[in-house]
Order: C-alpha cells, then structure tokens, then sequence
C-alpha cells in the first residue's frame, strides 16, 4: 500500500465524495496541490473501473501516467495551468487505459476550500466520454467527406481521412485498411497509408476467397470477422498470408464487408495490431457504422467523379490539377498554421518529352507521382499536377520539419525509373515555399515557390531551393531582360567577341570561338551568363544564334574582301537549334549569300544532343559534314553519357570543360582530362582544352598531348575589330 496518509479532514471529505461517486458511478480523484508534482492522493472504485488501474498503481502518482502517444500536451498544459492559478475548469483529453485502449476523459476541476480558506487540495472529476466523441467524430468525417468529393478530392484521400479517424479510437499499434473487389475477384489496394509499399505489393491483387485471411472470409460470409491471434488461425495459414503475417509483424486482424446499394459485396475494411487485441462491444459497434460510410463515400464518390474529374484533375495523368491545388492551398491557408509548399521537377522531363513525346512525358509525370507517394508525407499533405513538367505538394508541418521531410523524399529518387526502353535516373530539382500563419494570399505562395524552383533550375544537380526575397528580385529584373531580348536583336544591340584558340607549343593563333556579348542602352551591360539561359527558356535563343552567325559571317567576309588572311571561326548551337527543321538549310543559305566557303565556319554543340535523339543527331552532323562544315563538342565530359554515345557522331573536335581544367591539380580532375585526350587522339579528333590560365596548366596539357587550347593565358575574347589587330602568321 502506498505510505501516503490522509489528514483526518480530508479523510472525512473523501468518504463523503466517495459515496457521492459510487451513486452517480463518477470517476474522481484528489490532487494535493502543495507537494510536488501535485500527487494523486485518493481516487474512488469508478475511476479504477474507468481506467484500469488499481490503487497501488494510483496513488501517490502524477495524473500524467494517463498519458500516451496521441494524448494533446497542448491541454495537458492548460490543465495544469487552469490549477496553478487555483480556478475551475473543464477539458477535455485524451488519455489511455492501462490496457493501452484511448478513451476521451472529461476532466471537471473544483477547488476544496479549507477551513482556512486555502485552496490546496482539487478535486478531479473524471468521465469517460468517448461513444459522444466517436459520434460527433463520425458525424464531422461524413460532412467533411462531402466537402472533400465536390473539392475534388481523390478517393484514397476520403478513405484516408476516415482509417486516420478510427485509428484515433483504437490503440496506438492499429492500422486500417480498405480494400476493393475488382472485376475478376481480386482485391485491389483503396487505402492504408499506415503501410508501406511492400506490404502493398504483397496484398494488392489477392484472392478473394474465404480460406485466406479474414478480409477474404468476411467478403465472402458477408459479416465481421475477429482474428485475435493471426499466428495460429487457420485462415492466415496459406503460404501467401502466413508470409504477411510474419514480415510485418501482425497479431490480430477485425475485418467487416463493404455493401452496395444492391447489398453486395464491394470491399473491406479491416484493423491490424501487433499485439494480440480483442475488440470491446463499442469497438465492434464503431468499427461496423464505418463500412455503410465508406459505402455511402464510394457511391457518392462515383456519381460526381465524372463531372469532378473535368475540373479538378489532369486529363492525361488522372492526378490531381491546378484548380484543385490552388483550392486545397487556400483552405489550407484558411487554417492558419505552418506547413510548406514544394514544386518538384525533373531535369530529364524536356528530353525525355522532345525525345519521345508528350504522352512518354506523361508517364514521367506518373513514375515521379508514384514516388512522392511512397514518401512519408506531411500531415494533411496532397500533391497535384501543377502544370506540364511540376507536381506540387502542399503540407502541414512544423518548419523545423520539412529538411527532414525534402531528405526522404530525396532518397525516393535514387533508383532509376524505367520508362520507354531506357533506364533512366532522375535529377530532382524542388522549390520550396514555407507557410506561415499570417499567410493568406495562395497566389503568392505559388509564385514564391515558382522562383525557388526555378532557381533550383538553375543549379547543377539534385537541389532543393527556398524562397528567398532578394532572388525573387532578380527574377523580376530577368523577366524585364527577356521581355527587351527580342527588340536588342531587332536593333543590332547583340555585337561579338572572339577568343582565340591557340597551338599550345608555340602560341600561333589557329582560329576563332564566337562569344555574344550584349549592350543594353537601358540595362547596360548584360552577362552572357544572364541572357543566353534567358533566350533558351522563353524560346529565343534561336534568333539568337542566327543573328551571332550573321556577324560572324560580316566579319569573315569584310576580311576576305580587304584581302586578310581568313581563319575558322566557331559560334555555338544550342540543341533547339541544332534539331529544327530549318537549321542546315538556313545555315548554308546564310554562307552562300555571305560568299563564305562553309570550311571557315565550326559549330559548337554541347553534350546535350547525344541525350535528345542520337540517331537524329548523326545524320545532321553527317549533311554538316557533306557542305564542309566541321562540328565540335563543347564542355565535354559534364553532359550526359557522353564516352558512349561520342564515337556515333562525326564530329573532329572535343572541347575540354573548363571545370577541369581549373582543378588540374587535382588527381581526379588530371586523369579525367588525360582520358579525354586519349580519346580524342584514338577517334582522330583535336581536343581543346578552355580556360587555360597559367603557364603551369599549359605546360600539364601539353605534357599530356593537348595540342591546341584557349584562355586568358593567352588572348581574352575580344571585339572583333581587335581581333583584326592580331598577327595570324
């Protein structure tokens, strides 16, 4: 017995509510508020009854030891607020059996006054309300269902919401699932995102028969089925179930029907524990109203998804749409907690589609949906199809949460995905967006989540970006120089310079590389840099090139016309414009009508093309070839498979990336840069090496082989009336 000793006036008090108790079969207890952690000093029968504890278990301890895993701290907190201050109150909690069922306590607090008037010891009321919780409960899950269906919500979402609600009544371990009977008799995966993806791979598909499992039995018998011990019943024998129940640990198993208007058989809705649980008679009774509300949902589901499914989801993809994210964002916004907003996207999505078409694009957009599925999402987390190349997600969490939330989706991503013929893996770039509570406007969450990804875009491999002001700022200045691109072309604002490529031995200058530079009357001197990836995006930089090539070919021709000695110059072409229609037959136009033989003429094309078409790619470079023209492979050894892929496409030069170039030191950098010379040298290719800025990388290249290179070492680009100005002999 505990060695804690009543005060005989409180002895007195305590027998007098005890008999009050027993009458009204109402739980209390007795707090001292003057000792520490305000121990329990008396409690009657009906608060043993309703908790399950005995007095050894009881007295002397903090009422906390009703605490568990879903109980809210947040009104254990006012709870012992409301007694620090000595007032009455009235809460309610969630708190746990000693057997580990949740129950709903009403928590009464009045104060016993002393003859003195100190207020030291408080009386506890205690009743369990929980059949008015699950009403009220059930009743607010069928009209928040309603809400959800014309909101657009998909069916695993509803389903979702109802399993999370009676997960909540039930012991912590629960898990629920829904199941659905599919045409041939199989089960088919509805909800039960308490599972992971391979307990899903193990069930979705099953027979529907009454010998394997109680799901099974009761789609069958058409009634509830009660598994206490999954290890011994006969029906999780078969080697399919018995497999289930050992690799995830299963113990018991209530599974109840799912009937159709016409009282057949649609599905199941079944509860899993890991420890042997029986169901109390309210259990049972609360388990069996969920399947006529999970009946009602897909009935009621069915007869608005045709018209819902026009307005809320993706016509190709069946995901949720732009409408549907901006609503659900706003009702989130409504809210006014934390959370976050994440647009996701995939560098390979614009190759995959110019490669194999929009509808290959789509099953991208899929595969990458599929994943963020698998991932833990967020509470009250969704994600939809936000435009032709984004998935959104918008979810409720703690800020301090998300990193660790961005990490595991992360990791979805580090198996490759098989689409089309190709085994391909994802670069995954996110723009994320944070809520805060004063947020309201949804318009500028998306537009703040639109800048980060693009400039996740921005940056070279896997990368997630937040929003941040300052680069929103920068956007804006980048949408005003490409909105004034298209007119500095117009006015001959875009001049070039030239760089020199040299013979690394003696220093004579062999040829020329084409840089656009641009000067902006109004913007002043804009990097290239910051306007060439700016007319790729808005689809300009085609214009672009042409017009580099056109003063490309004035200057070559005013030299040829003043008798000057001519050397091949290189202009760069980028993979929109390598593979349009009119790219060859413009081009030799363009030399023609310049009187420029096409041998002075070498197009630079990055690594890129060998990803686009290959096939495509070659019997361009092979009509290239057949004019005159040579090619070359700008930045290699940064793109995509690029040793595989080279020996297919006739080109004559490799261009070292600079990158390496700078790091030469490095062992790394050194035998990558050494394998490219020998590979250039075996397919009888010239290697370039770009950015040469010491006499020590000289010497290292030409040590190594490298016979021609370009650099500030040498010459800096250069206005091309300087490059007039240089010795060629």
């Amino acid at each position: 017995m505990p060695d804690y000793d009543l005060m005989e006036e409180n002895r007195i008090i305590g027998e007098r509510l005890r008999g009050l108790g027993v009458e009204l079969q109402i739980g209390f207890l007795i707090l001292d508020t003057a000792r520490d952690d305000m121990p329990i000093v008396y409690a009657n029968e009906a608060f043993y009854r309703m908790s399950g504890y005995s007095l050894e278990e009881v007295i002397g301890k903090n009422g906390r030891f009703m605490h568990g895993e879903r109980t809210d701290q947040k009104v254990a907190t006012a709870i012992r607020a409301c007694m620090a201050k000595r007032e009455p109150g009235v809460f309610e909690i969630l708190n746990y059996h000693k057997e580990g069922r949740p129950f709903w306590n009403e928590i009464t607090i009045q104060w016993m006054k002393e003859d003195t008037g100190e207020k030291r010891f408080v009386l506890l009321l205690q009743r369990d309300i929980t059949d008015r919780k699950r009403a009220e409960a059930l009743v607010k899950l069928q009209s928040d269902i309603y809400v959800d269906i014309h909101k657009g919500h998909m069916i695993s979402i509803l389903l979702d919401a109802i399993c999370s609600v009676v997960e909540s009544f039930l012991p912590s371990d629960a898990k629920c699932t829904v199941l659905f009977i599919d045409k041939e008799g199989k089960f088919r995966k509805a909800s039960g995102r308490a599972f992971g993806a391979e307990f899903w791979r193990q069930i979705d598909g099953g027979p529907v028969s009454q010998d394997e499992g109680s799901c099974g039995a009761s789609a069958i018998l058409k009634k509830p089925i009660i598994v206490e011990d999954m290890k011994t019943d006969p029906l999780w024998a078969s080697p399919r179930t018995a497999k289930v129940v050992k690799d995830f640990d299963l113990a018991s198993s209530w599974s109840v029907p799912i009937f159709d208007k016409e009282n057949e058989v649609i599905g199941t809705f079944a509860v899993y524990f890991n420890v042997p649980t029986v169901p109390t008679e309210d259990e049972v009774e609360f388990i069996q109203k969920i399947s006529p509300m999970l009946s009602l949902t897909v009935d009621y589901y069915k007869q608005l998804q045709e018209r819902l499914v026009l307005a809320y989801n993706d016509r190709e993809t069946g995901l949720p749409n732009r409408n549907f994210f901006i609503t659900e964002l706003q009702d989130h916004l409504d809210k006014q907690r934390e959370g976050v907003v994440i647009f996701l996207t995939v560098d390979e999505f614009a190759q995959v589609v110019d490669q194999y078409g929009h509808r290959v694009g789509d099953l991208l957009i899929t595969e990458i949906a599929k994943r963020i599925e698998e991932a833990k999402l967020m509470k009250d987390a969704f994600f939809a199809r936000f435009s032709d190349s984004t998935i959104g997600i918008v979810g409720i969490t703690a800020l301090d949460k998300v990193p660790r939330y961005l990490d595991d989706l992360a990791r979805r991503f580090n198996e490759p995905i098989q689409l089309a013929d190709m085994e391909l893996f994802l670069s995954l770039k996110g723009g994320v967006a944070l809520i805060t509570p004063h947020q309201s406007d949804s318009e500028e969450i998306v537009r703040h989540a639109d800048s980060a990804l693009s400039n996740a875009k921005s940056t070279a491999g896997e990368v997630f970006c937040y929003y941040e002001s300052e680069y929103d700022e920068n956007m804006m200045r980048d949408l005003r120089i490409a909105n004034k691109l298209t007119l500095a072309i117009r006015n001959e604002e875009i001049s070039i310079h030239l760089q020199p490529k040299v013979d690394l031995k003696t220093g004579k200058i062999l040829s020329f590389e084409a840089l656009a530079r641009w000067y902006s009357p109004e913007l002043g001197y804009v990097p290239p840099n910051t306007f060439i990836p700016l007319a790729e995006k808005n689809g300009k930089i085609r214009v672009l090139e042409q017009s580099v090539l056109r003063l490309v070919l004035e200057w070559l021709k005013k030299r040829q016309d003043e008798g000057m000695e001519l050397r091949q110059v290189a202009v760069n072409i980028s993979a929109d414009h390598f593979f349009h229609p009119t790219f060859v037959p413009n081009l030799i136009n363009a030399t023609m009508s310049f009187g420029i033989e096409p041998k002075w003429i070498r197009l630079e094309i990055t690594e890129r093309i060998g990803f686009v078409d290959i096939e495509k790619a070659r019997n361009i470079f092979t009509q290239l070839n057949s004019y005159g023209f040579t090619s070359s492979v700008d930045d290699f050894g940064t793109g995509y498979s690029s040793l595989s892929y080279l020996q297919k496409l006739p080109v004559t030069e490799i261009k070292i990336d600079r990158s390496f170039i700078t790091q030469l030191e490095d062992a790394g950098s050194l035998a990558i840069v050494r394998t490219i010379i020998q590979l250039a040298e075996n397919l009888n290719m010239d290697a370039v090496a770009e950015g040469i800025e010491t006499e020590e990388q000289r010497k290292v290249l030409e040590a190594l082989g490298c016979r021609v290179g370009q650099g500030f070492l040498f010459y800096k680009p250069m206005p091309s009336a300087e490059a007039n100005l240089l010795p060629l002999s």
